[in-house]
Parts: structure tokens; C-alpha cells; sequence
């Protein structure tokens, strides 16, 4: 049982007021400056869309977006091709990418006061209805790869 798609979601810290108008032109940046090492394609702006995806970075291989979903702002990554048969290739891949990206925002001189992501909760989803159906059955297939990937990112057993 293999998901098509993998989401992993880092929340903002909004303490500080986040101009969302601004991540158009750094992912437009992005796109110009190949920064991800990966094949990006365009730049979609919904921020008009309540709690929506905001401004979406679209890849051939994984989208990037400023979500909005539940009123809790954060940089949610996509891969929407997977390369690998298994889940824990395929979540620390999608970790790993989400943590370069939210990286890149953090330093990017455009935000002032800078950019910050909480450490302390991320969210994670496997978007494939067909194939990988939201159950209990499902979540004890895949928790030993999850809890196995999580816990070398953070160090413990968060699940």
C-alpha cells in the first residue's frame, strides 16, 4: 500500500503580521533561480480563497503553498510523483524538502520581521483516497514508517 501523494505541513509563527503578498514574487524568484534543484513550472496566487492555499509554487514533481486550511498558517509541501515503493522514503524525502523550503523563507531578506516556523508540530497527510484510504487499518500499516521517520527528524516518538 503506497500513497501517490505526500503532504507535510510546517506552521507559521504569526505573531508578528506575515504580508502573504510577498511569497508570490519570492517563488516567482525561486522558479528563476532553480533554488530546490527541482523542475518548477509557475506560481498561483488564491489568496482570495477563504482558508485556501493561498499562493501555490507548482512543480512537476511537488508543489510548495502558503496554506491557510483551518486558519493556521503554514508552508505546505506536495509530491505529487512518488519515486519510491515505501512510505519512509518517501515522507523523510518530503521532510527533507519542505525543510529546505521553509529555510529559504526564513532567511529571505523580504520579510521583516523575519520569517519563523514553529518546531514544534508539523502536519502530515497522504492525499490518495483510492489508494491509501483514511482508516484505522491504514494508519497501523504505515505508523512504525512514520514513527521511525518522525522520531530521526525530531529525535523522539511524537505519534
Amino acid at each position: 500500500m503506497i500513497p501517490f501523494r505526500t503532504q507535510v505541513k510546517f506552521f507559521l509563527d504569526t505573531t508578528n503580521p506575515i504580508d502573504e503578498a510577498l511569497f508570490t514574487g519570492i517563488f516567482q524568484r525561486w522558479i528563476q533561480e532553480g533554488l530546490l534543484g527541482e523542475l518548477l513550472i509557475d506560481v498561483a496566487d488564491y489568496r482570495h480563497v477563504f482558508q485556501g492555499p493561498g499562493t501555490i509554487l507548482i512543480g512537476h514533481e511537488s508543489d510548495y503553498a502558503i496554506d491557510s486550511r483551518n486558519g493556521r498558517l503554514g508552508l505546505i509541501y506536495t509530491r505529487k510523483r512518488q519515486t519510491s515503493e515505501d512510505v519512509t522514503t518517501q515522507l523523510r524525502t518530503a521532510l527533507q524538502r519542505v525543510v529546505k523550503a521553509a529555510d529559504l523563507l526564513e532567511q529571505d531578506a523580504a520579510f521583516s520581521p523575519a520569517l519563523r516556523f514553529k518546531a514544534d508540530e508539523i502536519e502530515v497527510r497522504f492525499v490518495d483516497r483510492l489508494q491509501f484510504q483514511n482508516t484505522p487499518e491504514t494508519f497501523e500499516a504505515i505508523k512504525t514508517d512514520a514513527e521511525a521517520v518522525i522520531s530521526a527528524f525530531y529525535g523522539t516518538h511524537p505519534i
